[in-house]
């Protein structure tokens, strides 16, 4: 299961404007490094071997619940898994309260995690960053990553608000001990592997492809209804869409692939159409008419 947040990008309405789209506001765009206008998304996704589906989305409203709470919410929602199952996320959401509510619904919790988190060894009180100058070569060894190879250092034990974890610090190959090249991971199930659990991080970035092929195909990024009655309608019918386009054929594909399939059957679709409505001897400005090309 992976989770995260993005921003639907509006453009900020004069102060004339009458009937300016609802419940936009300035948010912290991560990705730009700066305050964007327009809605805050919450999502998540289903990941099982090379299948992966959108299972929630919805938009993310300041002043009520906290983002953190929405995503205790959310993740209360899924199902049981029979086997051992993770959520994935970045760094904005590891805390004591995600941890527990995937605990909770029998999930472990993998995620990035920021440099500047305390961490213990040995009872000492530490920020990753300064602890990392401590570390020798004689101390990491090599992992390799999607045909990437790092550095990591291997620690479990307690952190700021949580009892008990695996932290990995990872430096690429050739950069070891540069702190710009520095990246923290944890992960609360402590018998995985170190490169289980990078290999399982890794396959965080299809949500980053969600958001991404959404805005750019089911305008996700474009739409222009005004009521966020009607915007929480649109969400669920995007989501909808892609979960169609992925698995409408005989087997699960991709998106970038489904999109194609079902543009090009409504294409036949019609000229199957068209076709029967000429040999039924319709005129064609009543075909015309129908197909808004009148």
């Amino acid at each position: 299961m992976i989770f995260d947040d993005t921003i639907a990008e509006k453009t900020k309405p004069s102060l004339q404007a009458k009937h300016s789209i609802q419940a936009t506001r300035f948010h912290q765009s991560h990705l730009k490094g700066k305050q964007v206008w327009g809605h805050q998304l919450l999502a998540m996704m289903l990941s099982c071997g090379k299948v992966v589906l959108p299972y929630y989305i919805e938009r993310y409203e300041k002043g009520g619940k906290s983002k953190i709470e929405r995503i205790c919410e959310m993740v209360s929602m899924l199902p049981i898994p029979k086997g051992l199952a993770y959520g994935l996320c970045d760094s904005w959401y590891i805390n004591k309260k995600v941890i527990e509510a995937h605990f909770e619904r029998g999930y472990h919790l993998i995620g990035a995690l920021k440099t500047n988190r305390i961490i213990y060894p040995q009872g000492i009180r530490i920020q990753i960053k300064d602890f990392v100058q401590y570390i020798g070569k004689n101390e990491v060894h090599l992992v390799t990553v999607n045909g990437s190879r790092y550095w990591v250092y291997h620690y479990e034990g307690a952190l700021n608000g949580i009892d008990n974890a695996v932290v990995l610090m990872c430096w690429p190959e050739k950069a070891f001990k540069n702190q710009k090249a520095l990246h923290a991971f944890i992960c609360t199930d402590t018998e995985l592997d170190t490169e289980t659990i990078l290999n399982y991080y890794s396959q965080i970035w299809p949500i980053e492809i969600f958001f991404r092929q959404t805005k750019n195909n089911l305008g996700l990024n474009t739409y222009q209804v005004r009521s966020t009655k009607s915007i929480d309608r649109l969400l669920w019918l995007i989501s909808l869409t892609y979960l169609y386009c992925t698995t409408s054929g005989d087997e699960y594909c991709k998106f970038g692939q489904g999109i194609k399939i079902v543009r090009k059957e409504i294409q036949k679709q019609r000229v199957q159409w068209i076709y029967e409505q000429a040999n039924n001897k319709i005129p064609i400005d009543e075909i015309l008419e129908e197909l808004q090309l009148a």
